[in-house]
């Protein structure tokens, strides 16, 4: 999942690429946008709006409101466990997104936390509706003899929130929705999901075989009401079920009437957290970014604050006429798939990053220097001189090959931009991060 900016509608959006492997066949990509197509004419408060699908080249995408909150995952990271008016408000509000998409005949098949989104109100949005079916249809399309219960399974759903048809692999209707919404309910509540286990298959064989610890026995504040619309949510039998999904949003109001408010309490704390980490374009490396502020103080976010924005800071899908332009200088090579393209606004604008799955290429008007991405690594060295500056250098893993300088002169927007990038490529060295350093070589 990307974040970029729609400078047609002035606004930030979701962009979710999709590689999903398939041959490139006519009939395998027509299939995939259809039902994309078909989630994207869903129109409820409670479903994250998707403003356009398409495909470039192998990969799909989907273009989505970008919503500025956390996700539930998020959240129950930060809390453990929600207090029950906030549990319940979330599952009716889901309960009601489900009975909308339900009544077009779409069946979520993955809702978890991470797919449960709340923005800055407070407001919960369900998103990825029906991307697993329109996944699971191309893949099945494109390779029609494969009818593995794990290849589906790993592709259409989430062991710990999987209904029991789901984990048997039979045909699916809502009421698999409703049976992964108790299990998201009860981890609201429980702090965890009812069933956990070392491997995919012992969480699926439970899902199907074994009956939850009764909630109450976690949280003794849990109203008997609500227990008991619990339990008949993640009844194993389909028929004993609610049948609906609006059935489960009235019994929820029913057994707790504030449930039937929108708003749900975002601690302050994990808004600032969140507002935090975002200003920072997901960089996370909490020692670099002390030291820098003590380093550079104000100067520092005044020189991130005014620096150039780059020339070109692409993700895939880039366009078409930077992946010629990479194509014919050999950059890019048949079969690989562009990550990220990366120009700074300065004077390097001569010089082109370039990371795609494989490979990182270096691109200049005289020569290409491509890199094997597990033969290297990147460092940011940190130079006073002249003002707070940056240079990118690549290593090569032996010992006996000397650093290429790729960027001389970055400043502190293009090392933010480009750090959790380059981190990707960095982290298989047992869990290497991005060093900050000085000429002289101290960290």
């Amino acid at each position: 999942m990307f974040r970029a900016h729609d400078n047609i509608l002035k606004r930030d959006v979701a962009v979710k690429v999709l590689d999903v492997e398939l041959a490139p066949s006519p009939t395998v990509a027509t299939r995939f946008l259809r039902e994309a197509q078909t989630v994207a004419r869903l129109e409820h408060p409670h479903i994250v709006p998707i403003y356009k699908v398409g495909r470039q080249q192998e990969i799909f995408y989907i273009i989505m409101r970008c919503i500025d909150g956390p996700s539930l995952r998020q959240l129950l990271e930060t809390q453990r466990r929600l207090s029950v008016g906030d549990a319940a408000r979330i599952a009716r509000q889901v309960a009601d997104a489900l009975a909308y998409a339900h009544t077009h005949e779409i069946v979520h098949r993955d809702i978890k936390p991470d797919n449960i989104l709340l923005d800055k109100s407070g407001h919960v949005l369900v998103t990825d509706f029906g991307i697993a079916k329109a996944a699971q249809d191309a893949h099945e399309a494109a390779k029609p003899s494969s009818k593995s219960l794990t290849s589906e399974g790993m592709i259409v759903g989430t062991p710990e929130y999987m209904s029991p048809e789901q984990a048997s692999g039979d045909p699916l209707d809502g009421r698999s929705d409703i049976y992964s919404l108790g299990v998201v309910l009860y981890h609201m509540l429980a702090g965890s999901p009812p069933f956990q286990g070392p491997s995919s298959a012992s969480i699926l064989a439970q899902q199907i075989t074994e009956a939850p610890e009764p909630i109450r026995s976690h949280r003794p504040d849990v109203p008997e009401e609500m227990a008991v619309v619990l339990d008949r949510m993640m009844e194993k039998s389909r028929n004993k079920r609610f049948q609906m999904a609006s059935e489960v949003s009235r019994a929820l109001v029913g057994a707790l009437p504030t449930a039937a408010s929108d708003r749900v309490r975002v601690p302050l704390r994990r808004r600032l957290r969140l507002m935090f980490y975002k200003s920072l374009v997901g960089i996370g490396v909490a020692g670099c970014l002390l030291f820098i502020a003590f380093a550079g103080g104000a100067a520092a976010v005044a020189y991130y604050v005014f620096s150039k924005p780059p020339r070109i800071a692409a993700q895939r899908p880039i366009p078409d006429s930077l992946a010629q332009r990479l194509r014919s200088r050999r950059a890019l090579v048949s079969g690989d798939v562009v990550e990220y393209v990366y120009q700074p606004a300065g004077p390097e604008d001569t010089t082109l990053l370039l990371l795609t799955r494989r490979r990182l290429a270096v691109v200049t008007p005289r020569q290409v220097r491509s890199y094997l991405r597990d033969s290297i690594r990147t460092d940011f060295d940190l130079d006073f001189r002249g003002g707070l500056a940056f240079r990118l250098a690549i290593y090569d893993k032996r010992p006996s090959q000397l650093a290429d300088t790729v960027f001389r002169n970055l400043s502190f927007r293009d090392m933010v931009t480009l750090a959790p990038r380059l981190n990707d490529l960095n982290r298989d060295a047992a869990g290497r991060r991005i060093l900050v350093r000085n000429r002289a070589g101290r960290t």
